[in-house]
């Protein structure tokens, strides 16, 4: 999010326009919210990867006795922005389908991250949205690196390639943040079908990178909320992503011994 975007954001939330106009989040999840209903068909990739987080967010929000609806409205629509971007985004693409094979590194960290900024404009333009957690939405990313484009790029000027927003400011933000980037990974490498997954380990690795890199640095959380984190996201990644892994096994030793069977 820019800093023009996220100052006009914070004046909103000041002056008190922070709990919009619905006192039912629910209707923001309704398949038939218009908006929703744009984001499914326009971007099916990032709207599955939307429900997952949301479904994760939710046993985490429980947990730690948070607001669960709008932990989950707010899951829901942190990637929103990529409606006018969907193609360049890797969850989007069809096979063999990247149009940033022929784009230099820097446009195509432009093109990206500006699906945060565009998130924010897209939700401040619909009144039933709360200014709090259109904010909390466009923190997930902080000022983070996109490194793909930073190593892609050969650039030795890191800051080139972080995203120009908000750190997370509460427990709420950080969360988001959190969960987004481990269900992207445990997604990547359930999806490469290297090895065996294991979600101690990746939550370990993520929670630490965005620590040692400052993301963090805004939020004020106990040792036993973040402990609660860690229990909550192991048990989600478990359910959510190591069913996918044991089918793939079992599918794998299907097919191995159909094909032995044909050979004898």
């Amino acid at each position: 999010m820019t800093d023009e975007v996220n100052q006009n954001l914070e004046v909103k939330v000041k002056n008190g326009d922070s709990k919009g106009k619905i006192d039912d989040l629910s209707i923001l999840l309704d398949s038939s919210y218009p908006l929703l209903q744009k984001y499914r068909e326009t971007c099916p990739g990032s709207f599955k990867h939307s429900q997952t987080l949301m479904g994760i967010v939710e046993g985490i929000a429980s947990a730690l006795d948070l607001d669960v609806q709008f932990m989950k409205v707010a899951a829901m629509y942190h990637d929103i922005g990529k409606i006018y971007n969907p193609k360049y985004f890797t969850e989007n693409q069809m096979q063999d389908e990247n149009p940033h094979d022929n784009l230099d590194p820097l446009i195509s960290f432009q093109i990206i991250s500006r699906h945060v900024s565009d998130t924010a404009l897209i939700l401040m333009n619909d009144d039933k949205f709360p200014r709090d957690l259109i904010k909390i939405a466009c923190q997930h990313h902080g000022k983070c690196v996109m490194k793909y484009f930073f190593d892609k790029s050969g650039s030795d000027i890191e800051d080139i390639f972080r995203y120009k927003c908000q750190k997370p400011t509460c427990v709420e933000g950080a969360i988001l943040m959190v969960c987004d980037c481990i269900e992207a990974r445990s997604r990547a490498e359930v999806q490469s079908g290297k090895g065996s997954f294991n979600p101690k380990e990746i939550i370990d690795e993520t929670i630490n990178s965005l620590l040692s890199d400052g993301q963090l640095d805004d939020v004020v959380m106990r040792l036993g909320d973040l402990q609660k984190i860690k229990d909550s996201l192991a048990k989600e990644l478990e359910g959510t992503f190591q069913k996918r892994v044991d089918y793939k096994k079992a599918k794998d030793q299907a097919e191995i011994h159909n094909a032995s069977l044909k050979k004898s």
